[in-house]
């Protein structure tokens, strides 16, 4: 299996550096941040906490864990909180240790990054271009049913493709995966920006069973990143295991007051997930009005797009519009993606009124 530089998107500071551009200035749709940025109450929390920089933050962020449990209908008892996301990802691949993990191809990077740092071996199950990169079910059931995979990871929606899994579909692989003994990560990151997000997540079933952990994260929703907010949601005897395998002292003094605010901010909430919708729904439309290009249909804050009919592979239309000040994500890192494929996030009227005109004047 062919390894994957791990890259991301969001590296302002280095874009600026390497395009003589002026940071602020910058428009950013490398990274799938939530366009409406943090809700206001964030600046008075810090500022609130300044003081409180002196004292350790609270172990395991318990009063977070209350906060979230009562968003969710759970139990505090039912999560374990991270330093985010992707600190559970290694986390939970640690504690379990597979020797065997199944990944999607593509997806995102640090599922297979963290099982090799385990010792763990990777097989990746591709996903067909020709099905717009679709999971099909029950061929991954079959899969499940004859090899020697111990560990599963599914990303729903899918990152970068947005593919989106139905939630039956999930209670069959789980089924599957629980006689045959596999352990099953869902990633529901971006799940939170859909508006009915009830019907496909998974987090009922999570505290119900030994085999499944639900991921998430407050970083993207709330526009918090540099703060570093996930969460798991995961039987208690293995909520257990995971607080007695990290620091209990993860999650910064900021991030867990921010995040025990946010949560709060009911009319965010609701106007985030408008928005999204509004401008995703816009951006699209706009994209599939340009020449060779050919989004797929968005489900979260991201839109993949294929490129393969124009003359620019994604790095060469990535360090074009660079050189605007708009950022995109080149795909070339993912699996099975190659140069013939960038993904942008949906952010706001203006800016994405500026990609379009951008793209159209390079595509022209």
């Amino acid at each position: 299996m062919a390894k994957r530089k791990r890259e991301h998107g969001g590296n302002i500071k280095a874009a600026a550096e390497e395009y003589d551009l002026i940071y602020d200035e910058i428009i950013d749709f490398s990274a799938n941040i939530n366009f409406l940025g943090p809700p206001s109450i964030v600046k008075e929390v810090i500022e609130d906490s300044i003081t409180k920089i002196v004292d350790y933050p609270e172990p395991d962020a318990k009063s977070l864990a209350v906060k979230l449990a009562g968003h969710l209908g759970i139990e505090p008892d039912d999560l374990i909180i991270g330093n985010g996301a992707v600190e559970i990802i290694y986390l939970i691949s640690k504690v379990i240790n597979p020797r065997q993990a199944l990944v999607l191809a593509p997806t995102f990077s640090e599922y297979e990054a963290a099982i090799e740092s385990v010792g763990g071996e990777v097989e990746l199950f591709q996903l067909a271009r020709s099905n717009n990169f679709k999971l099909d079910i029950n061929q991954l059931i079959a899969k499940l049913q004859n090899s020697d995979i111990d560990m599963l990871f599914l990303c729903n929606p899918n990152n970068p493709t947005g593919d989106l899994i139905k939630r039956n579909d999930l209670i069959k692989v789980l089924e599957v995966s629980k006689q045959e003994d596999i352990f099953v990560v869902v990633d529901e990151a971006f799940l939170d920006f859909l508006t009915n997000e009830a019907d496909y997540t998974l987090i009922s079933e999570a505290i119900e069973r030994n085999n499944l952990l639900v991921l998430r994260s407050m970083t993207k929703f709330f526009a918090i990143p540099g703060l570093r907010i996930g969460y798991g949601i995961t039987n208690r005897k293995l909520v257990t295991k995971l607080n007695e395998s990290k620091d209990p002292w993860n999650v910064n003094l900021f991030a867990q007051r921010v995040g025990s605010r946010v949560l709060e901010e009911q009319d965010y909430i609701r106007k985030t997930k408008e928005a999204v919708k509004q401008e995703k729904d816009f951006l699209y439309k706009e994209l599939k009005g340009l020449p060779n290009l050919k989004p797929y249909l968005p489900t979260a804050n991201y839109i993949l797009i294929d490129i393969v009919d124009t003359k620019y592979t994604s790095w060469k239309l990535h360090n074009q519009l660079a050189q605007e000040g708009i950022l995109v994500r080149d795909c070339s890192t993912y699996h099975l993606l190659g140069a013939d494929f960038i993904r942008v996030a949906v952010k706001n009227r203006e800016d994405n009124l500026r990609l379009i005109e951008e793209l159209k004047s390079i595509l022209d």
